[in-house]
């Protein structure tokens, strides 16, 4: 279960790496990462298939990541999100996760619980980033009228 508080601690951090960023405006890899940079985040785009996205250097692997990065967003297929946590895991550095809904599967889910202090999942980090915009606000008030929303 994911907590607000653990979702207000990710979004503490100013360094968030985006794995599966995306030179693809109407992709979410792309996004994310625009409202993270334009929310005031030092964003570090991942993609082993970009050299920049956004006017921003890309790196081809988490391993090519500077050390002071501590956050991660997943927005890849759950396959490659399982694989990239295990590096993540070898590697100890990433201490706050976040898998984007669709990023993640079961065993990525618990490899990271393990080996993580805060990993936030069936979340969407764009119900989170301030100011909200459509569709997100919207969905953030369902949530919230539902009882679905993080407390």
């Amino acid at each position: 279960m994911v907590f607000r508080k653990n979702i207000q601690e990710f979004l503490k951090n100013t360094e968030i790496a985006v794995i599966g960023a995306s030179s693809n405006s109407k992709k979410f890899g792309n996004i994310v990462l625009k409202k993270l940079h334009n929310t005031g985040y030092c964003v570090f785009p991942v993609n082993p298939k970009e050299t920049e996205i956004l006017g921003i250097s890309c790196y081809k692997s988490i391993a090519d990541l500077p050390d002071t990065v501590k956050t991660a967003v997943f927005i890849t297929q759950p396959e490659i999100t399982e694989q990239i946590m295990k590096d993540i895991c070898s590697m100890k550095i990433i201490k706050a996760i976040w898998f984007q809904p669709g990023s993640e599967n079961k065993n990525a889910i618990e490899i990271s619980i393990k080996n993580v202090k805060n990993v936030i999942y069936h979340e969407c980090i764009m119900m989170h980033l301030k100011p909200l915009s459509f569709p997100h606000n919207t969905h953030k008030f369902i949530n919230v009228i539902f009882g679905k929303y993080p407390k």
